[in-house]
């Protein structure tokens, strides 16, 4: 299991060059999406958001922080896919798909009509998170 703190600071300290456009971007994702989901719990009967501008303000740091993470993750894990050569093997495939398949309350055969009979399509994610626990071993 992957400890998301562990591995937000492992990221975070990892050292390896963010275009800043590419914060940019996420930042203005990241605060698109905070702020379509106070939109949302309002129109829901969740809490009012008054003024969610000026809130999102009060989160600047946060928002930041969060943008820079997501544009960052994914130069980490494909530099660090570059320098492990981490394999996945079938029964890790099925290990995974059988796992999916209890979270979401469905079966083996619905995942793999999904991500294909082998699973091929489920193996980056996988790869991806060995590499997150090794990291958070570290």
């Amino acid at each position: 299991m992957i400890d998301e703190s562990t591995w937000r600071a492992y990221v975070a300290s990892y050292d390896i060059e963010v275009p800043e456009e590419s914060v940019a971007r996420e930042y203005e994702m990241v605060r698109a999406d905070m702020k379509h989901r106070m939109m949302y719990a309002q129109m829901s009967g969740g809490e009012t958001h008054v003024f969610p501008d000026q809130e999102l303000a009060e989160m600047e740091d946060e928002l930041r922080e969060a943008a820079a993470f997501e544009a960052k993750e994914p130069l980490v894990l494909r530099d660090l896919t570059k320098k492990l050569d981490v394999t996945v093997a079938p029964e890790e495939l099925l290990a995974e798909a059988e796992a999916m398949a209890k979270r979401q309350g469905t079966t083996v055969g619905e995942i793999k009509r999904f991500f294909g009979d082998d699973l091929a399509f489920l193996e980056r994610d996988v790869r991806e998170n060995k590499i997150r626990e090794w990291a958070c071993e570290q």
